[in-house]
């Protein structure tokens, strides 16, 4: 049908994203190259100590996206599907502040965390994907030295009101980017991670 992705959640129900049942759609994601957009939800279901001050969205969401991106790490789907192009919401959560603590607990705690991976998460970082939506020139700094430059992608959360006020201001504001750089990530990244073809783009005035 020419659909180059799809939005899923960080989980359904109480399956999270490592779930064996979801490895149809990896499968076929990954063979007709179509990418898969996660985003985080179901955060009000959290509940108690969550409830004021926003903190669904502005905790629970980065927590779940990180949750989610655990998942999918030492779960193994990358190792199943390694060129499954996953890319997640708002720069990967709070996953990138606590990506050092995952690689130590699988690395002092194998019995805990090494049960369905035998790679260790930080060797996987380059497979992963991103947006740029993390409101701080630095949180960016981090999430490229993580994932890498060629892996994130411009976030806008548009229309709602934790987006990007000025869309592609933290690209702007990221003093490592070079021009070429900061125009792969505003929308090169984009079209490679979308399969896209770059010429009849700009033939449509994209």
């Amino acid at each position: 049908m020419g659909v180059k992705g799809f939005e899923i959640g960080s989980h359904v129900g109480e399956k999270n994203l490592d779930h064996k049942d979801f490895d149809p759609l990896y499968k076929t994601c990954q063979d007709l190259g179509v990418a898969l957009f996660v985003h985080p939800w179901d955060m009000h279901m959290w509940g108690g100590r969550l409830q004021k001050y926003w903190m669904p969205w502005l905790v629970g969401m980065p927590s779940e996206t990180a949750q989610a991106i655990c998942c999918v790490l030492m779960g193994g789907v990358l190792e199943r599907f390694p060129r499954l192009r996953l890319c997640f919401a708002h720069g990967g959560g709070a996953y990138p502040q606590i990506r050092g603590r995952v690689a130590h607990g699988y690395n002092v705690r194998p019995d805990l965390c090494a049960t369905d991976c035998k790679t260790a998460p930080t060797e996987l970082d380059g497979l992963l994907w991103a947006d740029s939506l993390v409101h701080d020139p630095h949180a960016l700094e981090l999430l490229i030295s993580i994932v890498g430059k060629e892996k994130i992608c411009l976030g806008t959360d548009y229309p709602f009101p934790l987006g990007e006020l000025q869309i592609g201001k933290i690209a702007e504001d990221c003093v490592s980017l070079s021009d070429n750089d900061r125009d792969e990530l505003l929308w090169g990244n984009a079209v490679k991670l979308f399969d896209l073809e770059e010429q009849k783009l700009f033939k449509m005035g994209f």
